[in-house]
């Protein structure tokens, strides 16, 4: 399989407060491999699909365009049956399915694995930026995650 190593994991510092404050949300090494993500936030509008989730996959080694990228509705991703979305929601307090209430929410312990990652995945290093816009189009929130696949 892969060595996985999360090298940063960083919100962007623009975050919109009047939208959301991150409590404590850090990610952890565990054991090689396994990266537990664990805090809290607060939320002060209820999300649904009127917000939108951006994201982009790149190498962060090499120039050019991304290796992934897209867009949905916050609760298209929210709701989706995929292997990390319903990992977070089992690990945290938030709903079931979506909409997501205003609120505080704690996320205990989401354990992020390398077998996450897609079959046949390069070696390198890779950067993940996700953001979510308000129905406005204004971003409310981002993150920047680097790794190293070997």
């Amino acid at each position: 399989m892969y060595e996985l190593t999360v090298d940063s994991f960083e919100p962007d510092p623009n975050i919109d407060k009047d939208y959301i404050v991150l409590n404590t949300l850090r990610v952890t090494r565990k054991q090689r491999n396994v990266y537990a993500i664990v805090g809290s936030f607060e939320t002060f509008q209820n999300w649904g699909n009127q917000n939108i989730v951006y994201y982009t996959i790149s190498s962060a080694d090499k120039p050019g365009p991304p290796i992934m990228s897209g867009k949905a509705g916050f609760c298209d991703v929210f709701n989706m049956k995929h292997e990390i979305v319903e990992k977070v929601r089992e690990a945290s307090d938030m709903p079931p399915i979506c909409p997501l209430p205003k609120g505080v929410y704690n996320i205990k312990n989401f354990e992020l694995t390398e077998k996450m990652l897609p079959p046949m995945m390069p070696q390198g290093q890779y950067v993940v930026h996700a953001k979510m816009n308000n129905h406005e189009g204004k971003q409310v929130l981002a993150y920047k995650v680097f790794a190293t696949v070997k």
